[in-house]
């Protein structure tokens, strides 16, 4: 029985994979290199589910119009979501290696737009990457998702509530362009994980250790040496992670589907993580920190990927 169990898993490794690779092949586009940031902000006091309520009424007054996604969008694409503390995240829209002046006027947009939310409704914001007490603060984001995460979470015995409410990173994006680039920009964005300029901080990487085990840590790919190989890795890894509603392994649910199991690849919180939205790699480990200091470390990680992928064509 155990080894039909593994033949099983590993038949469905193999499936998806296959699949996972058909469909990020048919989004990739050729063109210039680009990127991309997710900025959060932590509120300086716990907050309720009615201030993101009233925050989101706000938004449009400050020139963020509401999309079908959810999200907030101004007219430089500069877009606007909720973390379930509260926090507010910063999105770029797509930028060129060279583009300096484009991601100055965004830094500059976000600070104005922090300074008008705290003038208009006493609400600071702040480029921190830790406030502790907040394991029993309010979940201010009522979807289903973050119902059953945060049920998990407060019965695991880890430290997820604190990673929801708690915390805040800044996620740096690379689109991919093509099969060639997977392996060595995933490579380059694993190195940079563990570099000093964009590591976790040691507190968040305590709480993030600490938050659920099967979907938190990156899988060993020292032996990989293709881009098939390196997805049925990244495969391999979110199918033994659990489902946060039925708290199984995904590989186990009945019924499943693969578009279930993309839906559940969004919810992997890896250092690294593949998004099909771009199709991006994305770097997730970097603690929120004021403008300047983020700036510096943008340009070194575009410098970064630019190496590496030009010294190859």
């Amino acid at each position: 029985m155990v080894e039909s169990a593994h033949l099983k898993f590993d038949n469905l490794v193999q499936e998806y994979s296959e699949r996972l690779f058909e469909q990020l092949s048919r989004a990739l586009v050729s063109g210039p290199l680009t990127y991309g940031f997710e900025y959060e902000f932590l509120p300086t006091r716990k907050m309720i589910p009615a201030q993101v309520e009233e925050l989101e009424t706000a938004l449009p007054r400050l020139g963020f119009k509401r999309q079908a996604d959810g999200t907030f969008r101004a007219l430089d694409g500069l877009h606007i979501t909720f973390e379930p503390g509260g926090q507010l995240e910063y999105g770029s829209p797509p930028l060129f290696a060279s583009d300096e002046e484009g991601v100055a006027n965004l830094l500059d947009h976000i600070a104005v737009t922090n300074k008008a939310i705290e003038e208009l409704y006493g609400i600071k914001y702040s480029a921190r990457n830790y406030y502790s007490g907040r394991t029993s603060a309010p979940l201010c984001l009522e979807g289903r998702r973050y119902r059953d995460m945060h049920a998990l979470f407060s019965d695991n015995g880890g430290r997820g509530r604190e990673m929801m409410k708690g915390t805040a990173s800044i996620h740096l994006h690379v689109r991919i362009r093509s099969v060639n680039e997977i392996v060595p920009l995933f490579r380059l964005l694993q190195k940079l994980s563990t570099d000093p300029d964009f590591a976790m901080s040691d507190i968040r990487r305590a709480i993030w250790d600490e938050t659920e085990s099967s979907r938190c840590r990156l899988p060993v790919l020292d032996e990989v040496e293709n881009e098939k190989a390196l997805l049925a890795q990244l495969v391999r890894h979110a199918l033994s992670a659990i489902d946060f509603r039925r708290r199984i392994p995904f590989a186990e649910l009945k019924g499943r589907s693969f578009a279930d199991f993309l839906l559940h690849l969004t919810t992997i919180f890896t250092d690294v993580r593949l998004n099909l939205k771009g199709p991006t790699f994305e770097l997730r480990t970097m603690d929120s920190m004021p403008a300047p200091d983020f700036l510096k470390r943008w340009r070194r990680f575009v410098t970064e990927v630019e190496k590496t992928i030009y010294k190859r064509s």
